[in-house]
């Protein structure tokens, strides 16, 4: 490979670094870089912000500058394609080519249609940069068309008893598409999601809820509340009205998970991509060398090489070029 080699290493975010160079999900947007953000949940997030440019989606944006009292601006995107990844509103994958080799980081992504959302597709690449959260076999979840008609039947099922729902899910991503799956019971929403749907709402997708103050609601109803909620007195609340408390995530799969949440019911329904998706996604780029991060990485690396015979490895801090994977 002539000049520069192809280095790439965890240090401010996933920094891929060669003839170009390039930070991705970066914890300080700097000065000086190209700072790409893949999307809006908050750990990949910058912590701290000095320059004034990021790569990013317009929605990705917008929520960032949402949050933050210093307002960034989108950079040029020259030399960076920008792939829709499929987690939640906004989200998008980032391919580039450095020192000659073209390299796919994923950010967070989903390869599963569901609720309105198109899944990541595939595309070839030298190397690819992928997340792990379910990297381990036993985390398949259930077509996500079964799971979000399970869901509506057992709101209809309580409402026909009379009896009031709250659904916990993160603010950004999975309640937006409860807010789809349950429109027709014209969902509540807590603060946090309200706020998360207003950052995230488009005319083609109007994501219509009604904020839930606690009080004064025509019962039976049903809020979309954040994870946290129950740390707050409308919790309290809740429970005072035996509220059937539900929830959504993809770690309802581990035994316990209903009791860690304090919920009657979980449902297995995540915005990332399953151990199969993922397995399927590596194999649908055909990578030469996969690079696993964010999550159950070692096992993952480990499945993909038993699996597909592709050279994986895990993000490790201190590691830093190709060479020495």
């Amino acid at each position: 490979m002539a000049g520069r080699g192809l280095t790439i290493r965890l240090g401010n975010g996933v920094e891929v670094l060669g003839d170009k160079e390039y930070h991705f999900d970066a914890e300080v947007i700097e000065a000086r870089g190209t700072f790409l953000i893949s999307h809006a949940h908050s750990d990949h997030l910058p912590k701290r912000i000095v320059g004034r440019e990021v790569i990013a989606s317009d929605t990705t944006l917008r929520c960032l500058n949402g949050r933050s009292k210093k307002q960034l601006s989108l950079a040029p995107s020259d030399g960076v394609t920008m792939l829709d990844a499929g987690h939640m509103a906004g989200s998008r994958m980032f391919q580039v080519e450095v020192s000659g080799r073209s390299v796919l980081y994923t950010g967070d992504l989903c390869t599963r249609d569901r609720c309105g959302n198109r899944g990541a597709r595939p595309v070839k690449t030298d190397v690819l940069i992928i997340e792990s959260t379910y990297g381990r076999p036993r985390y398949v979840f259930p077509p996500s068309e079964v799971i979000t008609a399970l869901i509506h039947d057992e709101v209809e099922d309580n409402f026909s008893q009379g009896r009031s729902v709250s659904l916990y899910a993160y603010p950004f991503g999975k309640s937006q598409d409860m807010i789809r799956v349950l429109r027709d019971f014209s969902p509540y929403a807590d603060q946090s999601v309200y706020n998360a749907t207003a950052m995230v709402r488009c005319a083609d997708d109007p994501l219509e809820c009604r904020l839930w103050e606690g009080n004064g609601e025509d019962e039976p109803f049903v809020v979309i509340c954040s994870p946290w909620l129950n740390r707050t007195k409308q919790a309290e609340l809740l429970r005072n009205r035996d509220v059937k408390r539900l929830a959504v995530s993809g770690w309802a799969i581990d035994a316990g998970y209903k009791r860690k949440m304090g919920v009657h019911e979980a449902f297995p329904f995540s915005d990332h991509a399953d151990f199969n998706d993922l397995i399927e996604f590596v194999k649908g780029c055909e990578p030469e060398m996969v690079i696993t991060h964010h999550g159950s990485a070692d096992t993952l690396a480990q499945e993909i090489k038993a699996r597909l015979g592709i050279e994986a490895r895990p993000l490790i801090r201190g590691q830093r070029s190709l060479t020495e994977f």
